[in-house]
Protein backbone atom coordinates (compact mmCIF):
# COMPACT_ATOMS: atom_id res chain seq x y z
CA UNK A 1 0.00 0.00 0.00
CA UNK A 2 1.21 3.51 -1.23
CA UNK A 3 1.00 6.76 1.25
CA UNK A 4 0.30 9.65 0.04
CA UNK A 5 3.21 11.77 -0.32
CA UNK A 6 0.70 15.37 1.02
CA UNK A 7 -0.87 13.45 3.68
CA UNK A 8 1.90 14.71 6.48
CA UNK A 9 2.07 17.79 5.00
CA UNK A 10 -1.74 18.40 6.07
CA UNK A 11 -3.79 18.40 9.29
CA UNK A 12 -6.49 15.16 8.52
CA UNK A 13 -9.02 17.05 10.29
CA UNK A 14 -8.69 20.76 9.32
CA UNK A 15 -6.81 20.31 6.14
CA UNK A 16 -4.40 23.07 6.60
CA UNK A 17 -0.96 22.30 6.79
CA UNK A 18 1.03 20.99 9.98
CA UNK A 19 3.22 22.54 12.54
CA UNK A 20 6.53 20.81 10.74
CA UNK A 21 5.36 22.71 7.28
CA UNK A 22 4.39 25.88 9.09
CA UNK A 23 7.98 25.64 10.86
CA UNK A 24 9.64 24.87 7.77
CA UNK A 25 8.00 28.10 5.63
CA UNK A 26 8.72 30.54 9.03
CA UNK A 27 12.09 29.50 8.72
CA UNK A 28 12.49 30.68 4.91
CA UNK A 29 10.24 33.69 5.08
CA UNK A 30 12.62 34.53 7.48
CA UNK A 31 15.69 34.34 5.52
CA UNK A 32 13.95 35.54 2.70
CA UNK A 33 12.71 39.01 4.86
CA UNK A 34 16.68 39.36 6.12
CA UNK A 35 17.81 38.91 2.36
CA UNK A 36 15.55 41.39 0.93
CA UNK A 37 14.35 43.48 3.92
CA UNK A 38 10.45 42.61 3.34
CA UNK A 39 7.96 42.92 6.29
CA UNK A 40 5.90 39.88 7.56
CA UNK A 41 3.17 39.00 9.88
CA UNK A 42 2.39 36.06 12.16
CA UNK A 43 -0.78 34.93 13.78
CA UNK A 44 -1.51 32.70 16.41
CA UNK A 45 -4.83 31.73 16.67
CA UNK A 46 -5.98 29.77 19.96
CA UNK A 47 -9.87 28.63 20.40
CA UNK A 48 -10.96 29.69 23.73
CA UNK A 49 -12.15 27.48 26.23
CA UNK A 50 -11.74 24.66 23.62
CA UNK A 51 -11.75 22.34 26.66
CA UNK A 52 -14.51 22.94 28.52
CA UNK A 53 -16.37 22.65 24.59
CA UNK A 54 -15.24 18.92 24.61
CA UNK A 55 -16.00 18.40 28.20
CA UNK A 56 -19.75 20.19 27.95
CA UNK A 57 -20.63 18.73 24.77
CA UNK A 58 -17.74 15.55 23.67
CA UNK A 59 -14.91 15.59 21.50
CA UNK A 60 -17.30 15.46 18.48
CA UNK A 61 -18.29 18.81 19.22
CA UNK A 62 -14.58 19.99 19.63
CA UNK A 63 -13.38 18.33 15.81
CA UNK A 64 -15.87 20.28 14.30
CA UNK A 65 -15.33 23.41 16.22
CA UNK A 66 -11.96 23.13 14.70
CA UNK A 67 -12.75 22.13 11.69
CA UNK A 68 -14.53 25.07 11.29
CA UNK A 69 -12.38 27.30 12.25
CA UNK A 70 -9.75 25.82 10.00
CA UNK A 71 -11.87 26.03 6.90
CA UNK A 72 -12.78 29.97 8.03
CA UNK A 73 -9.04 30.43 8.54
CA UNK A 74 -8.41 28.76 4.77
CA UNK A 75 -11.18 31.03 3.14
CA UNK A 76 -9.73 34.17 4.99
CA UNK A 77 -6.85 34.62 3.87
CA UNK A 78 -4.81 34.63 0.53
CA UNK A 79 -3.70 31.43 -1.40
CA UNK A 80 0.04 32.77 -0.81
CA UNK A 81 -0.33 33.06 3.07
CA UNK A 82 0.62 29.64 5.06
CA UNK A 83 -1.86 28.47 7.03
CA UNK A 84 -1.69 25.78 9.72
CA UNK A 85 -3.11 23.57 13.17
CA UNK A 86 -0.05 24.55 15.24
CA UNK A 87 -1.84 21.97 17.80
CA UNK A 88 -4.73 21.13 19.45
CA UNK A 89 -6.75 24.05 18.88
CA UNK A 90 -3.85 26.29 18.09
CA UNK A 91 -3.51 28.01 14.72
CA UNK A 92 -0.78 29.45 12.89
CA UNK A 93 -1.24 31.98 9.59
CA UNK A 94 2.28 33.58 7.82
CA UNK A 95 1.84 36.53 6.05
CA UNK A 96 4.60 37.45 3.82
CA UNK A 97 5.09 40.88 2.64
CA UNK A 98 2.37 42.31 5.48
CA UNK A 99 2.71 46.10 6.60
CA UNK A 100 1.59 46.56 10.34
CA UNK A 101 -1.93 47.71 9.21
CA UNK A 102 -2.91 45.21 7.33
CA UNK A 103 -1.20 42.43 9.65
CA UNK A 104 -3.97 44.64 12.66
CA UNK A 105 -6.87 44.50 10.51
CA UNK A 106 -6.37 40.73 9.44
CA UNK A 107 -5.89 39.56 12.52
CA UNK A 108 -8.82 41.34 14.23
CA UNK A 109 -11.08 40.28 11.47
CA UNK A 110 -10.85 36.61 11.50
CA UNK A 111 -11.07 37.32 14.98
CA UNK A 112 -14.77 39.25 14.91
CA UNK A 113 -15.39 36.82 11.49
CA UNK A 114 -15.33 33.52 13.68
CA UNK A 115 -16.48 35.32 16.73
CA UNK A 116 -19.82 35.90 14.98
CA UNK A 117 -20.38 32.84 12.62
CA UNK A 118 -19.07 30.36 14.37
CA UNK A 119 -20.96 29.59 17.42
CA UNK A 120 -23.26 26.60 17.61
CA UNK A 121 -26.71 25.33 19.36
CA UNK A 122 -26.58 23.02 22.21
CA UNK A 123 -29.74 20.87 20.80
CA UNK A 124 -30.47 19.46 24.21
CA UNK A 125 -31.23 23.32 25.83
CA UNK A 126 -31.19 25.23 22.63
CA UNK A 127 -28.66 27.45 24.02
CA UNK A 128 -26.18 29.31 21.77
CA UNK A 129 -22.62 28.27 22.51
CA UNK A 130 -20.21 31.23 21.61
CA UNK A 131 -17.34 30.41 19.47
CA UNK A 132 -14.10 32.68 19.95
CA UNK A 133 -10.59 33.20 19.56
CA UNK A 134 -7.42 34.27 21.25
CA UNK A 135 -5.07 36.36 18.93
CA UNK A 136 -1.05 36.71 19.00
CA UNK A 137 0.02 38.97 16.29
CA UNK A 138 3.63 39.43 15.03
CA UNK A 139 4.87 42.06 13.35
CA UNK A 140 8.36 41.72 11.73
CA UNK A 141 9.32 45.13 10.21
CA UNK A 142 12.92 45.14 11.10
CA UNK A 143 15.61 42.43 10.33
CA UNK A 144 14.40 39.01 12.48
CA UNK A 145 18.23 37.45 11.67
CA UNK A 146 18.91 34.76 14.50
CA UNK A 147 15.41 34.34 16.17
CA UNK A 148 14.03 31.46 14.09
CA UNK A 149 10.37 30.23 13.22
CA UNK A 150 10.78 28.54 16.94
CA UNK A 151 11.47 31.77 18.87
CA UNK A 152 9.23 33.77 16.46
CA UNK A 153 6.34 30.86 17.60
CA UNK A 154 7.35 31.48 21.34
CA UNK A 155 6.54 35.12 20.53
CA UNK A 156 2.93 34.78 19.39
CA UNK A 157 2.64 31.87 21.95
CA UNK A 158 3.38 34.29 24.68
CA UNK A 159 1.41 37.20 22.97
CA UNK A 160 -1.93 34.30 23.35
CA UNK A 161 -1.25 33.74 26.19
CA UNK A 162 -1.32 38.12 27.22
CA UNK A 163 -4.95 37.92 25.38
CA UNK A 164 -6.16 34.83 27.23
CA UNK A 165 -4.91 36.79 30.94
CA UNK A 166 -7.25 39.58 29.43
CA UNK A 167 -10.89 38.42 29.03
CA UNK A 168 -10.15 36.29 25.42
CA UNK A 169 -11.62 36.80 22.45
CA UNK A 170 -9.22 39.75 21.65
CA UNK A 171 -5.94 40.28 19.46
CA UNK A 172 -2.37 41.38 21.63
CA UNK A 173 0.39 42.63 19.42
CA UNK A 174 4.19 42.50 19.73
CA UNK A 175 6.71 43.64 17.62
CA UNK A 176 9.58 40.67 16.25
CA UNK A 177 12.91 41.31 18.01
CA UNK A 178 15.98 40.24 16.84
CA UNK A 179 18.76 38.16 18.57
CA UNK A 180 21.77 39.24 19.20
CA UNK A 181 24.51 37.24 17.02
CA UNK A 182 25.95 34.29 18.47
CA UNK A 183 29.17 34.92 19.84
CA UNK A 184 32.44 33.53 18.55
CA UNK A 185 33.42 30.16 19.24
CA UNK A 186 36.56 29.70 21.38
CA UNK A 187 39.58 29.62 18.85
CA UNK A 188 37.70 31.15 15.79
CA UNK A 189 39.22 33.52 14.13
CA UNK A 190 37.83 37.22 14.79
CA UNK A 191 36.61 39.05 11.88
Amino acid sequence: MSRDPGAAATDALTTLYTRSVFLAALDKEIHRADRFRHHFALILLEVDRLSEINATFGDGVGDRVLERVGISIRNYFRETDWAARISGGTFGVLLPETERSTGERLADGIRSMIEQRLPFENHQTGQMFPVTVSVGLVIAQSIVRNVGADGLLAEARAAVERAKQKGCNRVEQVDAKSAPPAPPRAGAPSA
